[in-house]
């Protein structure tokens, strides 16, 4: 639009050789991730009626280039970047220009090469083609330019046609970009600069505008749900342990455990180390995983064998103690009984240890990191060795000879080492 240039007070002819420069100039500052307005005027010699750009918008003299930048949030790249390690990956759809766009997505790692023509589209490429066509090249493109409002629906649906177990998200503000936040399967919108209208069509309103916060969030729902598998792991394996144990003994004929055992049991050692697992930090790698899927639930990830295999041990142990107690030591049979009722019991607060990851090592951290399950575990423990030492309660759970007596040296010895296997026996598995 500009026949003349205006150089250090001077009108000059526009040339070819210097609209090439003037080009360059503007791919240069595009390529700063600056927003590029180029400035020109033209003198008028009378007041029109009525200005157009046909007519009015010709033959200008250029003046000069403005480059603007929206700077991206510090913490946008790392957040980003984390983002990609959690098998998350962030795609660009913007109104500015492609060598811009390209420019901001390599400084914040959406892209590794500006470049690279090959990630970078625009919205005037994607009215050249079919929506098949987006279907099969949309996980080439990370970064979309110069597009419209309807090419954002167009790239949510090419999104969810490929990609049958994973979860297509869409940020968006304005009036417009209500029916992508629509389609996606998680809708953005923005609880700052967003409309009224985007807001409402969105399935969650991120309240600071900040993409970091989104990827926050993710690490939360990701800690939350791993501790509600530990909390299931524990309980289901502690439960599956006593179940064996009496489904067992009363095959042998055994009379291996007393109701005010499983009672006891099931109120003192299951409960408080269950709600310690439910606060548990999240652990060191969180997000470093892949996403679940949409197929997975709360027995996926190994846990349904971790349940299984440690669930088998803590019965067997428990039939065993009972076994070497009463028929190769010789003890009474309500001495029997208290010794697997306290290993019973002693090998869940172990196992809770355990159970603070379902398949890393306890020793790869600080086992005692949670303070909530250490109280947990102090305070379950008191509450069973009361059982032991308060006259008239010990009696009535039959564990009198686990105070003073002769034997009770041996019998506290079988209890601990057989409740403690349990940390070897994970471990080894693990």
């Amino acid at each position: 639009n500009c026949d003349y240039y205006y150089d250090n007070g001077e009108i000059k002819e526009m040339t070819e050789d210097y609209r090439q420069k003037l080009l360059d100039a503007n791919d240069s500052m595009a390529r700063q991730a600056l927003r590029v307005l180029a400035m020109a005027f033209k003198f008028l010699d009378q007041e029109a009626d009525e200005y157009t750009s046909e007519e009015h918008e010709r033959g200008l003299i250029y003046a000069g280039m403005v480059g603007e930048i929206d700077p991206e949030r510090p913490e946008a790249k790392a957040s980003i970047a984390t983002a990609k390690d959690a098998g998350i990956r962030t795609v660009m759809i913007t109104g500015d220009h492609q060598i811009t766009a390209a420019a901001i997505a390599e400084r914040l790692g959406i892209i590794d090469d500006s470049n690279d023509e090959s990630a970078v589209t625009t919205g005037a490429y994607l009215d050249t083609i079919s929506d098949e066509e987006l279907a099969d090249k949309v996980e080439q493109f990370s970064v979309y330019a110069r597009v419209a409002p309807e090419h954002k629906v167009r790239i949510v649906k090419a999104w969810q046609s490929k990609t049958h177990n994973k979860v297509v998200a869409m940020t968006g503000d304005g009036v417009n970009d209500a029916p992508s936040l629509k389609q996606a399967d998680i809708g953005i919108g923005m609880g700052i600069t967003g409309t009224e209208v985007s807001k409402g069509a969105s399935d969650m309103v991120l309240a600071d505008d900040n993409f970091a916060t989104i990827v926050t969030a993710v690490e939360e729902g990701r800690k939350v749900f791993a501790n509600i598998q530990k909390a299931v792991q524990f309980l289901l394996s502690a439960n599956l342990g006593e179940v064996m144990t009496l489904f067992i003994a009363t095959i042998l004929g055994w009379q291996i455990l007393e109701p005010i055992h499983i009672l006891w049991i099931n109120l003192v050692t299951d409960t408080f180390p269950a709600i310690a697992l439910g606060l548990e930090g999240p652990e060191a790698d969180v997000m470093e995983h892949k996403p679940r899927g949409r197929k997975t639930n709360l027995l996926s990830g190994g846990v349904l064998p971790a349940i299984i295999y440690q669930g088998i041990y803590e019965g067997g142990i428990t039939l065993f103690v009972f076994w070497l107690a009463k028929y190769r030591l010789g003890f009474e049979l309500p001495d029997a009984e208290a010794m697997a009722f306290l290993t019973l019991s002693f090998i869940q607060l172990a196992h809770a240890y355990n159970s603070r990851s379902v398949h890393k090592s306890l020793f790869q951290s600080n086992p005692f990191a949670n303070k909530w399950l250490n109280i947990a575990t102090i305070a379950s423990a008191a509450l069973l060795l009361v059982t032991v030492f308060v006259p008239g309660l010990n009696d009535a759970f039959g564990t009198v000879h686990l105070v003073g007596d002769p034997n009770a040296p041996m019998m506290w010895t079988v209890v601990i080492l057989a409740s403690l296997s349990i940390i070897v026996y994970v471990e080894i598995v693990k």
